[in-house]
């Protein structure tokens, strides 16, 4: 290793992923990452260029306890303070570093990180999401951690204007906010017309149908239900022929067997298809797949939409979006897509109507999708921002 290149840890815990290190890759030359993940990750970790140390954490230790326990005992323990993932022995790994880039306030490993910094001498960098200002203070453990971590960060990464934002009401100093955002493979998410037929050909769908996408946890605050709610519109117009129609739900979630019962009850099991989780590598095929990409997104008490991952994918494929005017989805999607109110099937029908019966508008927002990805989403874009960031973070006193 060179000692020469700042030494960096990335600390994520459970959410260490594939698509997030891209952003970090273009940056070897400069830097030395290090990532920090634990024992039980949720993302495969195959193919991460850098070197990865998997620790233990607090809930692994629940798996033992019988039945649905540990699963109440998380529930309960999350839902009083609201917060997670206790990486046992972090502290012990974080020595030699310059840079700690951990996650945002709400996990526990942040606070780890926050107070083991003074003693080992690092910079700690923390990511904010949130676009809610004071989202969980009315939690007094949550609030006390957060507040004692946001002491001791020196910089926040923010992943939107509205998460700077939030940070500003929180009384955060601006010159410790960097704006930074997610990233896609642009390279690996592009439109790929020799592709299109591969997911068809497996879901029996023909060339000529046209596809509506959705991607994401099968919750409620996701807008599962306004969408088939949506369909059920769209296959009672006249206008439209319901028969070259097909709505593709991709993932897992809490809410699947009740959407699969609602779908049967409205009759409409021809034409719209769950089809669980697909592995991330092939998440750009599904894209090219679909004809129209939407997140139906519903904002709740303490969660707004933090960015949409989902979303910049399918404008890197060149694809329409349809998406809601919830949390910062609309500086992601800017104007190359189509926003509708949260909670609302019939806006939501109208607009897919819309696009379905003019294929002309389709194309000029996938391309403006594309573009917008390109210009403001890009694994390099968004690496030279981090770039920038790190080394005016190393450079202050």
């Amino acid at each position: 290793m060179n000692s020469t290149k700042p030494r960096i840890a990335i600390v994520r815990g459970h959410h260490l992923s594939k698509e997030e290190t891209l952003s970090y890759e273009s940056l070897r030359d400069e830097f030395d990452f290090v990532c920090l993940s634990t024992n039980n990750p949720w993302f495969d970790h195959s193919e991460i260029v850098f070197p990865i140390l998997n620790l233990p954490s607090a809930e692994r230790f629940w798996q033992f306890l019988p039945g649905n326990i540990a699963n109440r005992m998380f529930g309960l323990a999350d839902g009083l303070l609201g917060i997670g993932q206790w990486m046992i022995g972090l502290e012990q790994h974080l020595s030699g570093f310059d840079i700690v880039h951990s996650s945002d306030y709400c996990h526990l490993f942040t606070y780890q990180a926050a107070l083991a910094k003074k003693r080992l001498g690092y910079k700690l960098v923390a990511i904010h999401y949130d676009n809610i200002p004071f989202a969980r203070d009315s939690k007094p453990a949550a609030r006390h951690v957060k507040y004692r971590t946001y002491e001791k960060v020196d910089a926040f990464f923010a992943m939107s204007e509205r998460a700077r934002a939030s940070l500003e009401l929180e009384g955060v100093d601006s010159n410790r906010i960097f704006v930074i955002g997610n990233s896609v493979d642009t390279h690996k998410f592009r439109p790929r017309p020799e592709e299109n037929h591969e997911w068809r050909e497996r879901l029996n769908i023909r060339p000529t149908d046209i596809v509506i996408l959705f991607v994401g946890r099968v919750r409620a605050s996701k807008g599962v239900f306004e969408l088939i709610y949506a369909t059920k519109r769209l296959l009672e117009d006249r206008q439209i022929d319901s028969s070259r129609l097909q709505v593709i739900i991709a993932g897992r979630g809490p809410r699947e067997r009740q959407l699969h019962d609602r779908i049967r009850d409205l009759q409409i099991e021809k034409n719209v298809r769950l089809i669980g989780s697909v592995p991330h590598a092939e998440i750009h095929l599904l894209h090219n797949m679909a004809d129209i990409f939407v997140l139906p997104s519903i904002p709740r008490k303490y969660w707004q939409e933090q960015f949409g991952i989902v979303l910049i994918e399918s404008m890197a494929c060149a694809k329409p979006v349809i998406s809601t005017l919830s949390g910062s989805i609309p500086e992601v999607i800017g104007d190359s897509g189509i926003l509708v109110q949260p909670n609302d099937h019939f806006s939501l029908s109208e607009s897919l109507k819309r696009l379905i019966l003019d294929s002309r508008l389709r194309n000029k927002l996938g391309k403006k999708a594309r573009e917008r990805a390109l210009n403001l989403f890009d694994t390099r874009t968004v690496g030279k921002k981090l770039s920038n960031a790190y080394h005016t973070l190393l450079e202050r006193h």
